[in-house]
């Protein structure tokens, strides 16, 4: 690897002057290197053959859904909290450098998820999500009725704050803050997983990778015009209202991780979970 683009999470002085420095020493090194600060209007230029995301797990998120089909793989540096998808932080960086120098690296293919809400979007213009898709209810409507179908069959009415539609990636997300369980990001399935369920026995459910998931939001008030918020990632909120329903399924595309750590995913867990 020589020709990288870093994103920086915002404005902040000392995570510019590290994205400054990255740069320098890249160059130095005799590679190319620019940068822009994490927003709708950069563009990445399709020589590209890595981008450093300099943040935490939100940065690698935005940066995966900016890149979207571009095949360019991520490496996260942490800037933020846990991160658990950044392999790198600023101390680390510089060395790690010269191994992306001389292509001493692994390369980790993370699923995505692709959804759209029908009628109301075509089905070519999906949305892209590395971590989640996520319906809940909206501010002023504290419980949403959802009925949720697997390959057009029935499976089950949440009445509940939301659902978390949930990659393995984004299992150490929203999906443990719901009580979902941890799974391997580079294994290949769907987590469903409630939000607050007002019931005993609704339970995560771990499905097939290939399953196609469709959720309706069913009326608990006739006489209110009700509707569920729903999120790619965090970002491209738009609701889901009675006669549409939210369709989820696994993405063609992968998000690439660079990998340059010895740790196993359960020494990551570990280590993640201690901090």
């Amino acid at each position: 690897m020589k020709k990288f683009y870093i994103v920086v999470r915002d404005n902040h002085r000392d995570k510019i002057m590290l994205a400054e420095q990255i740069r320098n020493s890249i160059v130095d090194k005799g590679g190319t290197c620019n940068y822009s600060v994490l927003g709708p209007d950069y563009e990445v230029p399709a020589d590209t053959e890595c981008i450093l995301a300099i943040g935490g797990d939100g940065t690698v998120i935005r940066a995966a859904q900016n890149s979207f089909g571009s095949d360019i793989p991520l490496l996260g540096i942490n800037y933020g909290h846990m991160g658990y998808l950044c392999d790198l932080d600023k101390d680390s960086v510089f060395s790690a450098l010269d191994r992306l120098f001389k292509d001493d690296y692994d390369i980790e293919k993370r699923m995505m998820l692709n959804g759209y809400i029908k009628p109301a979007e075509d089905s070519t213009m999906r949305s892209p999500a590395l971590n989640d898709i996520i319906i809940r209810s909206t501010e002023d409507q504290h419980v949403v009725r959802l009925s949720v179908y697997v390959n057009d069959e029935y499976l089950f009415a949440y009445d509940c704050d939301g659902i978390v539609i949930s990659t393995p990636t984004g299992s150490t997300a929203y999906n443990l803050s719901a009580h979902g369980p941890i799974v391997n990001p580079e294994t290949s399935l769907i987590l469903l997983t409630p939000i607050n369920p007002h019931t005993l026995n609704a339970r995560s459910i771990v499905l097939d990778s290939e399953d196609i998931i469709s959720v309706k939001l069913i009326p608990r008030n006739r006489d209110t015009d009700e509707k569920a918020l729903v999120s790619f990632d965090g970002r491209h909120r738009r609701y889901l209202r009675e006669d549409e329903k939210l369709i989820v399924s696994k993405a063609n595309e992968v998000a690439k991780m660079v990998m340059l750590s010895k740790e196993n995913f359960l020494d990551r867990i570990r280590n993640k979970m201690q901090a």
